[in-house]
């Protein structure tokens, strides 16, 4: 009996300090947006990162006890009035959602959107005063996103033809991921409120439903196939896979973790998904490719100054590679992990750790630029939590200091994102060897 009270007297502390930190977590929402309607980049980096730490606290709370169903109450109250909060938040952190818009609308109007850039005097009719000048590269880039995106931007717009209607949809596929993982937690026979580790990220909150980005639907999608992966739903998880990467290319990630040796079910089902979903934009033949080399060009990758390592090599004035050959050399990297992670699939059927290194080497050799484009990793540390990655998730924030905005200073930023990885991964390695039991011979 004493042992049964010992174990819930912390747990009832426990959540007293959860209900406190979603308070505080939900009460910085309001003055953030302040901050963001009156464009004060570096105030709003800074909250951010109080905020991250607050949701730091609160991942400790639930990886350390064991809540009951009042917690889960909690973290779900706490992420609708985060959002709700974060929801009006001016088009600032980025305009990506009027393009959205836009494509959706020049779609309805029977026309290919990867034809035409949105300043061409062919879609003139098409111009408002509320979408129209708000669409970045809008001179001379065509759209970028892949054809599942664009039906979303068509079924959405065909609703309304708003900004708010776009970030509520991405709110609606947040949701979709949100109970695919809690159907993942249970068959890991894992604690529910690990929901939290996406559901209190600063990251979605922000990035989904304060700006509307869809790399909300192409988590949902992948979330989708781990999903329908442990259920064993082979047709399932390769159209889930399709539509993630059709989304945002980078959901292609979990493949190797699909991979089951002579059973071609996955690969059927995701190459007839790609065929089916690219055959309405073919009219334009290669132009369906939209925008991709331009955006390589502009965000430094071709030069190579895109990326962190050659950033970092020419900073210390050591010899390194051109863009292409960094490229090239990104990719047998992470195709070498690839196929480890193929390798032990077939000894460990679905291990949730089984995703972490591809996701860290791809961020690490890729560089993404941008704060969404690290959200991604979330539902995988849901089911295998990672301190080191779920830090880069959280420093990502720096990219909204005005120096690295303009494409000015990437190199800080990598130096904060991986710098910090690195040494929290070393710590990380180091405990767990100090952990492990030392094997004496016989």
């Amino acid at each position: 009996m004493e042992e049964g009270t010992a174990g819930r007297a912390p747990a009832r502390g426990a959540f007293i300090g959860l209900a406190a930190a979603g308070a505080a977590l939900a009460a910085l929402c309001p003055p953030m947006l302040g901050l963001l309607v009156a464009a004060r980049y570096e105030s709003f980096v800074f909250a951010a990162l109080v905020q991250s730490a607050i949701y730091a606290f609160a991942v400790w709370l639930v990886l350390r006890h064991r809540f009951d169903r009042r917690a889960l109450l909690v973290i779900f109250l706490v992420a609708v009035v985060a959002r709700a909060v974060a929801l009006p938040a001016p088009a600032t952190l980025s305009t990506d959602v009027s393009r959205y818009v836009w494509d959706g609308r020049v779609q309805a109007a029977g026309i290919n959107p990867y034809r035409y850039v949105p300043a061409d005097e062919h879609l003139k009719s098409l111009r408002d005063q509320a979408i129209y000048p708000n669409i970045n590269r809008a001179e001379y880039a065509p759209t970028i996103y892949p054809p599942v995106a664009q039906m979303i931007f068509l079924g959405v717009t065909r609703l309304s033809e708003t900004l708010t209607a776009m970030r509520l949809a991405m709110i609606g596929f947040e949701i979709v991921t949100v109970l695919a993982l809690l159907a993942l937690l249970r068959h890991d026979r894992a604690p529910l409120e690990r929901v939290l580790i996406y559901a209190w990220h600063p990251l979605p909150i922000w990035e989904f439903a304060g700006t509307g980005h869809v790399d909300a639907a192409a988590i949902a999608f992948m979330t989708l196939v781990m999903l329908a992966v442990v259920r064993d739903r082979r047709v399932l998880a390769g159209l889930a896979l399709a539509a993630g990467v059709l989304v945002k290319p980078f959901a292609l990630i979990i493949a190797p973790v699909l991979w089951r040796r002579w059973d071609w079910r996955v690969p059927a089902a995701f190459a007839a998904a790609l065929v089916v979903c690219y055959l309405p934009y073919l009219s334009v033949g290669t132009g369906v490719l939209g925008y991709l080399d331009g955006y390589g060009d502009e965000q430094g990758y071709i030069e190579g100054s895109g990326f962190f390592v050659v950033a970092a090599l020419r900073a210390l004035g050591l010899p390194a590679p051109g863009g292409p050959a960094f490229a090239a050399f990104a990719v047998l990297v992470l195709g070498a992990i690839a196929l480890a992670t193929i390798a032990r699939v077939r000894a460990q059927d679905d291990n949730p750790a089984l995703y972490l290194p591809l996701a860290a080497g791809f961020f690490v050799l890729i560089s993404p630029h941008y704060a969404w484009y690290f959200a991604w990793a979330l539902p995988l540390l849901v089911r295998a939590p990672y301190v080191p990655l779920l830090y880069v998730t959280l420093a990502c924030f720096v990219f909204y200091l005005p120096p690295i905005m303009n494409y000015d200073d990437f190199l800080t930023a990598g130096l904060w994102l991986y710098g910090g990885f690195a040494v929290l991964a070393i710590a990380d390695l180091a405990f767990r060897l100090r952990l492990s039991p030392i094997r004496r011979p016989a």
